[in-house]
């Protein structure tokens, strides 16, 4: 049983990371264009993409969380998930000429890894309030 139990959270963790990769594909890794808002270089992403991705990321962390349902996930699944989106992007952003790419995966990685962290910690608090009303209820 116990070994079931691993191989199980070995899959959802890599499932998570590759989905995590694969949304820096599927809403970043296209678009290398700059463009131009009143007169203002912006780019070269628009808002949506980001919220989207983002959104896509935190939602996939968050169903991983709920199914495999362990308190001590809460410092390996923000890790497994940021660090999923982070290679692609590191691997884009290392080709920049300045040097600053360094900085952004730093930035990258702990702010996606404390936001995700306080995240799962909230669904986490609001899952056991519901666990213990539940409990209540039925006893």
């Amino acid at each position: 049983m116990m070994a079931e139990w691993r191989h199980a959270r070995t899959g959802v963790l890599a499932a998570l990371a590759v989905f995590a990769g694969a949304m820096w594909f599927a809403f970043l890794g296209w678009d290398q264009e700059y463009y131009e808002v009143d007169g203002v270089t912006q780019g070269p992403y628009r808002p949506w993409q980001v919220i989207a991705c983002g959104a896509a990321i935190v939602g996939a962390a968050t169903v991983a969380f709920l199914y495999l349902r362990h308190v001590w996930l809460l410092a390996v699944i923000p890790a497994v998930a940021v660090l999923g989106f982070a290679v692609p992007w590191a691997a884009w952003a290392s080709q920049d000429s300045t040097g600053l790419w360094l900085v952004g995966l730093i930035l990258l990685v702990g702010g996606g890894m404390m936001g995700l962290t306080v995240w799962l910690a909230l669904v986490f608090a609001a899952s056991e309030i519901a666990r213990t009303r539940r409990a209540r209820r039925a006893g």
